[in-house]
């Protein structure tokens, strides 16, 4: 598994085989793979120094993704509750604890080329990524932990409670824009694919190549 579940954790849950969220699963079932084969917490060292740049590297991608999906969730309410999703905070807190200065959490830059959410199709995209990722932290975080890493440095791994419930609704969410081949639906899977690109693209420094 991916060192923030990104991408095996998405297949569970799921409607039916020829619905909107199968659309989107076999659009992105490459990108998945190929996010599997660079980084795998469970079969390689992670120690702490380690895990603050991974932390670095996903702050710089859920923040301004985050920051997206607010300006979005203020024009489109009721579809999903973005705030409870959100992640980049708990980020700010992991790096934190783990002696990082507030002048040095501010300097971590944000990763670009990331999609522009214009509206329902692309949030969903997006959401599609980043709700799946945080479905198996708990399994990663336990593994970090005995690793060394301190758990107060852990908890955006799995986000506030709920993780399997808001992957349920985002599942559903989904499914409810539409079939595939509607043009929305279309740019939703596009938008799932190229926020895993962003994904790989940006943790490429601690791909298995780069260890």
């Amino acid at each position: 598994m991916t060192t923030d579940g990104v991408a095996g954790a998405v297949r569970s849950g799921g409607r039916g085989a020829d619905g909107a969220l199968a659309r989107v699963r076999s659009a992105t079932a490459r990108q998945h793979e190929e996010l599997d084969g660079g980084l795998d917490v469970l079969d390689r060292p992670w120690g702490a120094d380690v895990h603050r740049r991974w932390l670095e590297l996903t702050l710089g991608l859920l923040d301004p993704l985050e920051r997206e999906l607010a300006r979005w969730a203020a024009a489109d309410p009721g579809v999903l509750d973005v705030a409870e999703r959100a992640r980049a905070g708990m980020v700010r807190d992991d790096l934190r604890a783990l002696g990082a200065t507030p002048a040095e959490i501010a300097a971590v830059p944000p990763c670009p080329g990331l999609p522009v959410v214009a509206g329902r199709a692309e949030a969903l995209g997006v959401c599609y990524v980043l709700d799946g990722s945080t479905l198996g932290g708990k399994l990663i975080r336990a593994s970090l932990v005995a690793s060394g890493v301190p758990e107060a440095a852990c908890t955006s791994l799995v986000g506030r409670p709920g993780a399997g419930r808001r992957w349920r609704a985002t599942a559903a969410a989904v499914d409810a824009l539409g079939r595939p081949g509607d043009p929305q639906v279309e740019v939703m899977a596009a938008t799932a694919v190229e926020t895993f690109a962003a994904y790989r693209r940006w943790l490429a420094p601690l791909a298995h190549r780069a260890a």
